[in-house]
This record gives C-alpha cells, structure tokens and sequence, in this order.
C-alpha cells in the first residue's frame, strides 16, 4: 500500500494527539479495525473517494458507522473532514498503523510460504529476525502456493526470497540470456 507525506502528517498528528489524551492504544485498536473494514469493503472505499459524493455526507455515514463501535476514531473524520481530504482515510489508518509499530518498537515480518509453517519453523524466523533488528517482533504468515516451495520474508523494506519461484525465474532469465 501506498502512502504519501500528508498521510503521515495526519497520522503523527493523531499519534501525539492519542498520546497527550493517553488513549493510543485504544486508538490504534480502533484504527486496526476501521483499516481492516476499509480494506474488505471495495463499495465503502470507492463511496469515500467518490467525488461527487459531498464531504457533509461521507463524514455522516463514517460518524453513523463509527459512533458506537469505534468512537475514539471520530477524531480522524472530524480532523480530515475539517481538511477536505476524507479520501484519504485508508491511508492515514495505514500510515498511523506504521508510525504506532515504530513508535512501540515493532517489527512487522511477513512470511509467504507455499504450505503452512509449523511453531518450530515460526520461532526460528522469529529467532532469526530478533537476530537482525532490536524490537517487538510481530509476525503475519501468508500462503501462496504460486511460491511452489521455500518462503519470503519482508521487514522494514527488506525481502529475503527463498523461494523455488524465485529461482525458477533467475534460470529463466539465464537461459534466455545465453541463447
């Protein structure tokens, strides 16, 4: 997912906001839930980026959503919907996300394996990436069969790709070089 500067901004204005209020992790809960509906629903994304829906409209759909089941968010909409930029509301939840993992020292490690991994092969990556960077490991597990054996493991803009997948396309390219 991309995200540009002025989704940062918002996010570390509500970082330092939900921190002087002692509500971030409260906050962040909420933003995690909110990110994941947004993510899951293409219509409530496409209605929010919609721009020949009314901002008046989006905020009181958003307010409607969010008033009983996530109120600590309804400082987002007030704080974008002041700014005219309630579109881009995926993106601050993800940018907030971001900066609440490097606030608390976490490191998000995606593995992507072919099959799913067991809890020895989790703690070796686990043990291996604690190797690497100081902090809170937080580890998401993908499948994809695509990958036929092997994994890859992401953090921190970093991709470690032992995939057969992987070298299946490196002797491709070989081949077709040579000939």
């Amino acid at each position: 997912m991309s995200y540009n500067t002025s989704s940062n901004r918002y996010a570390k204005a509500l970082i330092s906001f939900s921190i002087d209020k002692g509500k971030l992790d409260i906050l962040f809960e909420e933003v995690q839930v909110l990110h994941n509906i947004l993510e899951d629903s293409k219509d409530l994304r496409e209605f929010i980026t919609n721009p020949t829906i009314t901002k008046d409209y989006k905020k009181s759909l958003l307010d409607e959503i969010a008033k009983s089941y996530l109120p600590n968010t309804l400082i987002i909409f007030d704080l974008l919907y002041i700014n005219n930029r309630i579109d881009m509301l995926l993106n601050v939840c993800f940018a907030f996300i971001k900066q609440y993992y490097h606030h608390k020292n976490i490191v998000e490690v995606t593995i992507t394996t072919p099959v799913e991994i067991s809890q020895d092969v989790e703690n070796i990556v686990m043990k291996y990436v604690s190797t690497l960077k100081n902090g809170t490991i937080k580890l998401i597990k993908n499948k994809d069969i695509s990958l036929v054996a092997g994994f890859t493991l992401d953090f921190d803009n970093t991709r470690l790709d032992v995939s057969i997948k992987k070298r299946l396309s490196l002797i491709k390219k070989q081949l077709k070089t040579t000939n």
